[in-house]
């Protein structure tokens, strides 16, 4: 796992990371806690994802060749890197199963209404063992390969949104509260941009390379926003019962029922999407495993995390529900511990960084 990806794949790799758990759900359980101001709610928390990409480009070119567990080792000893890891381990598990069950309720009410759950499991860890034991490399080149195909998709179903078009969203109809708790229970869904730690000394990077990651993560922050934009826009006070955002806001349209199922634009989007995501994550996850316990090889690490993941998902205490209400009951404050270790751990390493210098 030692092959490194172009300062380009690393930045597709961060714009459809950005994607991850927002373009399905999300929209509708943001309309619940904070109505048409959820838009405003993924404003702030995307703003979040660009403090810890600016923080990653900071840390970035003060330790170009290493990686964050051994500067978080050097600095701070082997306790602290291996605990901070541990909780990135977890976080990512979360995210993992989290992708995992909103993508396998999207394809089961759009297309394979009557298939086994299993063999959903099936397939995806088929695809996410497979790309983790192929290596970082693999998956940049797919990154590279889909990239345009997903954006333009992306845009096509946006533009066929406007013809659904109805009034503008009532903003500023929440009060300053729900603003707060719609910050929280939302914060699960994002925090996409701490994979580029676990993978800082994978990405081939320059000081120029920055325009680069914000030029692809900017097209990325525009269609969300667009998609929020349209979402609340056609559907107002139902938005909260609409729970496959990118799909139905192309397919609720008396105007294109004589074109067929155009939701097929984001049925394939969505597949070559999650397959995507659920890589990087499950990579991401086994590098963290592999700094926790260094004489595992990733042969080793994969089939351990595949062992873990089925009896999970196979348990009856996880299902698509009960892993949305953990993650806006419970993974916030995980959210919030890791957003804030981050950037202490950053100004330290910074500090230390100039202090060696000098």
């Amino acid at each position: 796992m030692t092959k490194t990806i172009s300062s380009r794949q690393g930045a597709i790799l961060a714009a459809l990371l950005l994607f991850a758990n927002k373009i399905l759900v999300l929209p509708s359980l943001m309309y619940e806690s904070s109505s048409a101001d959820g838009i405003f709610i993924l404003l702030a928390l995307l703003a979040v994802e660009m403090l810890i990409l600016y923080m990653f480009f900071k840390v970035k070119e003060a330790f170009l060749y290493q990686s964050f567990y051994e500067i978080i080792k050097k600095y701070m000893g082997t306790i602290v890197a291996k605990l901070f890891y541990a909780l990135l381990l977890v976080y990512f598990f979360f995210k993992i199963l989290l992708l995992f069950n909103i993508s396998y309720m999207y394809f089961h009410i759009q297309v394979y209404i009557d298939v086994a759950y299993y063999l959903f499991l099936f397939a995806f860890l088929l695809i996410m063992t497979s790309s983790v034991l192929r290596g970082l490399r693999a998956i940049g080149r797919g990154l590279e390969f889909f990239y345009f195909f997903i954006i333009g998709c992306m845009f096509f179903i946006i533009l066929l949104s406007f013809a659904n078009f109805d009034r503008f969203p009532l903003f500023f109809d929440s009060p300053p509260g729900q603003y707060f708790k719609g910050l929280f229970s939302n914060l699960f869904c994002f925090g996409d941009m701490l994979v580029l730690f676990v993978l800082m000394d994978k990405i081939e990077f320059a000081k120029k390379d920055e325009k680069k990651f914000f030029k692809y993560i900017g097209a990325s922050v525009v269609i969300l926003i667009l998609i929020y934009f349209m979402f609340y826009s056609i559907f107002g006070q139902t938005s909260f019962i609409h729970k496959n955002a990118i799909s139905d806001i192309i397919t609720f349209s008396y105007r294109f029922i004589d074109l067929g199922r155009l939701d097929i634009i984001a049925i394939v989007t969505v597949m070559f999407l999650s397959f995507l995501q659920l890589s990087i994550y499950c990579y991401a996850l086994c590098e963290c495993f592999m700094k926790l316990f260094s004489k595992l090889s990733i042969v080793y690490t994969i089939v351990v995390f595949d062992a873990i993941f089925i009896a999970v998902v196979a348990s009856s205490l996880v299902n698509y529900l009960t892993v949305i209400n953990l993650g806006v009951n419970v993974m916030g404050y995980f959210a919030i511990v890791l957003h804030l270790i981050l950037p202490i751990l950053v100004l330290c390493f910074i500090k230390f960084s100039h202090r060696r210098q000098q």
